[in-house]
C-alpha cells in the first residue's frame, strides 16, 4: 500500500514540475520575410496554352490488296524510298495464269461478237442456199411440184420408156433363137436394165406429181426451219447483238479484276517517304487488311502538332498566329511555330467542347521525331515597351474587382510602404501590364509571415 502511494506522488510531482517549466519557458514569437520585385519595361505576351503530341505532315499505312505469300521485301524500317519503290511482292504465278486465262476468254468472246455483228459473205451464201433447197423440197413433197421439174421428170419417163422399147424388139428377136451365146445374154441384161430404168423413172414421175407423206412434209418443214434459224443466227437481231456485247463486257471485267489482283500482289510506295514500321517477314501468309498494316510510311519533310482548344479561348484565334512549342524531351530548346488550321466545328468529349487546331512547325530546327509530346504556348497579343509587374505582387480585391501593389517609398529609417490602385492591361500566367499607378523603376513588396506564437 505504501508503495502505491509512493508511485502516485511521484507522478504528481513531475507534472508540478511541467507545469512550472511551461510557464517559465520565452514565448516563440512569429517572425516575417520580404520578397521584392521591381516595375520594368518590357514585352508581354498574351497565348493560349495547349499540348498534343508531333506528327509527321503525313503518314500512309500499306496493305496488300490480295492474299498471299510474302516472297520478297527489298526495304528496310527506317530506310527513305521514293515513289513508285517496290516496297513487298507475294507470290504470282497462279495469279499470272489466271490473267492469261481471262486474255484469252476475252478473246475468245470478242470473236464471237465478231461473227454476230459480222458474218462471213460465204456462211451467209450457203445458209441461203440451204433455206432455197428446203423449201423447194417440202413444196415439192406438198403436191406442189417445180414445173421445171415436172417437165424434167416426164421428159426422163419417156426417154426410159423408149429405151425400154428399143431393149425390147432386140430381145424378141434373138430370144426364140435355138443357140445361145453371151450375146444373148448381154441382150437379155440390157433388156431387164431398160425395163428397170423405165419403172424407176415411172416412179419418180409419180412421187414429184403426187408430193410426200405425212412424215415426210413434216421433215422437210423441220429441215426448213433449221436453215432458216442458221441464216437468223449468223445474221444476228438485237437481242443476240446485246447478248454478244454484254458477254464482252463481262469477259473485259474479268481481265481487269484478275490484273488487278496480280498488281495488289506487290505493294509500292505512293509517295517519298521513310518507313517508319515494317509488320510482316518473307514466307509470312498474309491476308487482305489486318490488325496493323504491312508498312507505314511518313513524310518527314515537316512536322505538325494537333491540339484541342476549349470554346471560351477559340476566338483568340486566327490561322498564321506565331507559336511557342517545348518538347519533354527536348527541355533546354524553345520550337517555334505557326498556327496552321482551324477546325470550323467542335468536338464533344464527354462534356468537353473543344477546336482541333493544327499547328505547323517551323522548319530548320532541332530534331524532332513523331509521338513526341509538346506543349504549345499560341500567341494571341503582344505588347513591347510596357511595364511589366509579377502577377504574385498583386493583390485583387474580390469584392470590388480592384487590384493593388505595396509599394516601398522612402529611404532608412523614413521608410514606408504603400498599397497603390493600379490598372492592369495584357496579363498572362507570369506577369501583367500596368497602365497606371506605378512608374519604371518601383520597389513592390509583398510580406511573408512565418513562425507560431505559443504564449502572450
Amino acid at each position: 500500500m505504501r508503495r502505491r502511494w509512493l508511485f502516485v506522488g511521484i507522478i504528481m510531482v513531475l507534472i508540478v514540475a511541467a507545469v512550472i517549466a511551461a510557464q517559465n519557458r520565452s514565448p516563440q514569437t512569429a517572425t516575417s520575410t520580404e520578397r521584392t520585385a521591381r516595375v520594368a519595361r518590357g514585352t508581354i505576351r498574351a497565348a493560349v496554352s495547349a499540348s498534343g503530341s508531333i506528327a509527321p505532315v503525313a503518314k500512309v499505312e500499306l496493305n496488300f490488296g490480295t492474299p498471299g505469300t510474302v516472297v520478297e521485301i527489298p526495304v528496310s524500317e527506317g530506310e527513305a524510298v521514293k515513289a513508285g519503290t517496290v516496297l513487298a511482292r507475294l507470290d504470282t504465278d497462279e495469279l499470272a495464269l489466271s490473267v492469261k486465262q481471262a486474255e484469252q476468254a476475252l478473246a475468245t468472246q470478242r470473236l464471237v461478237y465478231s461473227q454476230t455483228v459480222s458474218p462471213g459473205v460465204d456462211d451467209l451464201a450457203a445458209a441461203r442456199a440451204a433455206i432455197a433447197s428446203a423449201a423447194a423440197s417440202l413444196k415439192q413433197l406438198q403436191g406442189n411440184p417445180d414445173p421445171l421439174q415436172l417437165q424434167i421428170a416426164k421428159l426422163q419417163t419417156d426417154s426410159a420408156n423408149e429405151s425400154r422399147h428399143q431393149a425390147e424388139l432386140q430381145w424378141d428377136q434373138v430370144k426364140d433363137a435355138p443357140v445361145g451365146g453371151w450375146k444373148m445374154d448381154i441382150l437379155k441384161s440390157q433388156y431387164a436394165q431398160a425395163v428397170l430404168a423405165n419403172q424407176i423413172a415411172q416412179l419418180q414421175f409419180e412421187v414429184i406429181k403426187r408430193g410426200g407423206n405425212e412424215a415426210q412434209v413434216s421433215a422437210a418443214r423441220m429441215q426448213l426451219a433449221q436453215a432458216q434459224s442458221s441464216l437468223s443466227r449468223l445474221l444476228g437481231d438485237d437481242r443476240s447483238r446485246a447478248l454478244a456485247a454484254a458477254q464482252v463486257q463481262q469477259t473485259e471485267l474479268a481481265l481487269e479484276q484478275a490484273r488487278l489482283r496480280l498488281k495488289n500482289a506487290t505493294i509500292t510506295a505512293p509517295s517519298d517517304g521513310t518507313l517508319a514500321e515494317i509488320n510482316l517477314s518473307v514466307g509470312q501468309q498474309v491476308g487482305v487488311g489486318g490488325l496493323k498494316p504491312a508498312f507505314v510510311l511518313a513524310d518527314l519533310s515537316s512536322f505538325h502538332i494537333d491540339v484541342g482548344v476549349d470554346e471560351n479561348s477559340i476566338g483568340a484565334l486566327v490561322n498564321e498566329q506565331p507559336v511557342l512549342i517545348t518538347i519533354d524531351a527536348l527541355p533546354d530548346q524553345t520550337l517555334t511555330g505557326r498556327v496552321d488550321r482551324i477546325a470550323p466545328t467542335a468536338t464533344n468529349i464527354g462534356g468537353i467542347v473543344s477546336y482541333k487546331v493544327v499547328i505547323a512547325l517551323d522548319p530548320a530546327q532541332a530534331t524532332v521525331r513523331g509521338g513526341l509530346s509538346a506543349n504549345v504556348e499560341i500567341v494571341t497579343q503582344t505588347r513591347e515597351g510596357v511595364l511589366l509587374v509579377p502577377n504574385w505582387t498583386i493583390r485583387l480585391d474580390r469584392a470590388t474587382g480592384k487590384a493593388y501593389v505595396n509599394v516601398r517609398r522612402g529611404d532608412g529609417a523614413d521608410t514606408k510602404i504603400e498599397e497603390v490602385e493600379i490598372t492592369t492591361g495584357l496579363r498572362n500566367a507570369n506577369e501583367s501590364e500596368v497602365v497606371s499607378g506605378v512608374k519604371e523603376g518601383d520597389e513592390l513588396v509583398v510580406t511573408q509571415k512565418s513562425g507560431l506564437s505559443l504564449g502572450g
